[in-house]
């Protein structure tokens, strides 16, 4: 198992009462950073497991939005010469497919 490395992590007010919020069983963000993380946190968290939880939530919604700015350069870089070729390709197996159904 790898070593555990602990961070200093500055809050302001707005995050500490934030974080607050994450540790009331029931709440709304509770559940929600359930449903991102599979990590369940309530008033027995300890505010460091609450703050691991967040950067996990963070670390899955950064990972998510860098695949789909990735997949949106791949649509931009599709150009009309490579829907030429899928159309080629499309077409020569439907001939294929249509040999193959007459015996040919």
């Amino acid at each position: 198992m790898a070593a555990v490395i602990r961070k200093s992590v500055p809050l302001d007010a707005l995050l500490e009462d934030a974080l607050q919020r994450f540790r009331l069983h029931g709440a709304p963000e509770s559940q929600a950073l359930w449903q991102v993380t599979g990590i369940r946190v309530d008033d027995e968290t300890s505010e460091a497991e609450v703050l691991r939880a967040l950067l996990h939530a963070g670390f899955h919604a950064v990972e998510e939005k860098a695949m789909e700015n990735g997949y949106a350069a791949l649509a931009a870089a599709h150009d009309e010469e490579d829907r030429a070729y899928e159309a080629a390709v499309r077409a020569r197996g439907a001939r294929r497919r249509s040999r193959v159904g007459t015996g040919e």
